[in-house]
């Protein structure tokens, strides 16, 4: 293959949309192309290796923050081995703030933006032995006329792994710590152009759709569309993933949601901070009162399992704060809440409160913030152990009876599960390799000794957690078999 699309994903499951948008945008060149897909536990040298058994004139790479290194080291390596391949990189994680980077030095030419009005023409010239700028600015890709990636998708990709999907670019808001905030305005693929690639992925068998737009929520009309299309095609074992702006819940966005077949919506909502003065520090909209009202509303459906987000280390946020955020996002009754620590993204205007708040980052990727005037060291290293413990405690759902002991009688959730947290890593000196059954050895220990609980009553809720039972998705037990359903609403087959 003359082109070769390539990328490291975080894991099998996972698939690349962008090397899909770029390839579908190939026009003439996509019969002389291949995609290429790698997880991160590979090594270097045997990506190198598989990419040049395909004998390349052109390899692209895909780069994000998790994956920077890896393709970085692989880079080299092709460098090396190959000092003419024409090796050209894109992505988020080298847009900005390029320059320094090892990576942009060994590669030859570097697309910032969207590629896929470009990619044709760039590779066109390249292989006719044309020259370029090592630096190639793309325009907005034009949504309402650029070849959609749907078809890029093999049947393993839809028999085994997430299909991604959008319906939108950008953002509204102009929140710091994205990259979304040095972009202005929302565009859309018109519905009339999606639909058919839809139809035909579920028809080939595709069932969970993970949307990556920002804010799926953000235009009423436009959601709406999407949601009732999917309700009118769903089928048994569909899921739908949308990212959800917790502020708008409009009633008409509200009645599909409540209508939608119980574990139908896979909804993930940033909160980030309940402080408003931190959200105003970093340009974040925020009307906590409306926000804590919209997370009871979909934390009470049965359609809707709902992650909610929190960011640690956030400029001029301290510990006190976050446990109050997080207590206040409890109270809510998310299905999951992930307190994620701050990273800094290369080029996010998040950069300006630097010396402000001495906020210290990780100098590797994912740059994660290792303490600010506001958070001491010991203190971020404290809530990056607390989040692990309460993934595998409380968000996983193994335990559903014998975590909430954890904070059955302090007045705090955070507080009394911080307890729970540095007295397992003084324990253990670990956060990871716990299986079911070491865990909860510990938390009989702890719930016993520590919070001098009822022995048999903690030992019921143990007993009762690791009993064996089927995975349930929240309403899921009421589900009936529904049929696949075309734009007619004929039955077309149960799945």
């Amino acid at each position: 293959m003359d082109i070769v699309f390539s990328t490291f994903n975080a894991r099998y499951s996972h698939t690349a949309l962008a090397l899909r948008c770029l390839r579908a945008n190939l026009g003439r060149l996509h019969n002389l192309s291949c995609m290429v897909e790698f997880e991160q536990s590979l090594h270097p040298q045997t990506a190198a290796e598989k990419l040049l058994a395909h004998n390349p004139k052109l390899v692209l790479f895909s780069v994000y923050i998790w994956n920077l290194t890896i393709i970085a080291e692989t880079v080299a390596i092709l460098r090396t081995l190959r000092p003419k391949l024409i090796i050209i990189i894109g992505g988020p994680e080298v847009s900005y703030d390029y320059e320094e980077l090892s990576l942009f030095r060994n590669s030859t030419h570097l697309i910032c933006g969207e590629g896929e009005s470009v990619i044709e023409k760039v590779c066109q010239k390249l292989l006719n032995g044309q020259t370029l700028p090592k630096v190639i600015q793309a325009p907005p890709a034009p949504l309402d006329a650029i070849a959609l990636p749907y078809d890029e998708y093999t049947d393993e990709d839809l028999a085994h792994r997430r299909l991604y999907v959008e319906s939108s670019r950008g953002c509204p808001f102009e929140c710091e710590y994205c990259l979304s905030a040095l972009q202005s305005g929302v565009r859309f693929f018109p519905p009339s152009m999606l639909f058919p690639s839809f139809e035909k992925l579920i028809e080939r068998g595709g069932r969970i759709f993970k949307f990556i737009d920002r804010s799926f929520n953000i235009n009423t009309a436009h959601a709406a569309e999407i949601l009732n299309f999917f309700l009118i095609n769903r089928c048994d074992g569909m899921m739908l993933h949308l990212e959800w702006e917790p502020g708008l819940l409009p009633a008409k966005l509200e009645k599909l949601l409540a209508e939608a077949p119980p574990g139908f919506l896979q909804l993930e909502v940033g909160v980030q901070t309940f402080n408003p003065d931190v959200a105003s520090r970093i340009s974040r909209r925020l009307n906590p009162e409306k926000i804590e009202k919209n997370i009871r509303t979909l934390s009470a459906m049965p359609s809707v399992h709902l992650h909610a987000d929190l960011i640690a280390g956030l400029p001029g946020e301290n510990l006190e704060s976050i446990a109050e955020g997080f207590d206040r996002l409890y109270a809510c009754r998310p299905d999951e809440i992930q307190l994620g620590i701050l990273k800094k993204l290369r080029g996010a205007p998040i950069a300006r409160h630097d010396r402000t708040w001495e906020m210290v980052y990780h100098t590797s990727p994912p740059y994660d913030v290792l303490q600010t005037s506001a958070m001491s060291f010991p203190e971020l290293q404290a809530i990056r152990r607390f989040a692990r413990f309460w993934d595998i405690t409380v968000n996983n759902g193994r335990f559903p009876n014998t975590a909430p002991l954890i904070w059955k009688d302090p007045p705090s959730v955070f507080g009394a599960f911080m307890e729970w947290s540095d007295w397992l890593y003084e324990q253990t000196h670990a956060t990871a390799g716990f299986t079911p059954g070491r865990l909860a050895r510990f938390l009989e220990k702890f719930l016993t000794h520590q919070r001098e609980l009822d022995k048999k009553t903690v030992r019921t809720a143990i007993d009762s957690d690791l009993a064996p039972r089927p995975t349930v998705t929240k309403g899921m037990e009421r589900q009936t078999r529904v049929p696949c359903h075309g734009k007619t609403g004929k039955k077309k087959g149960f799945v």
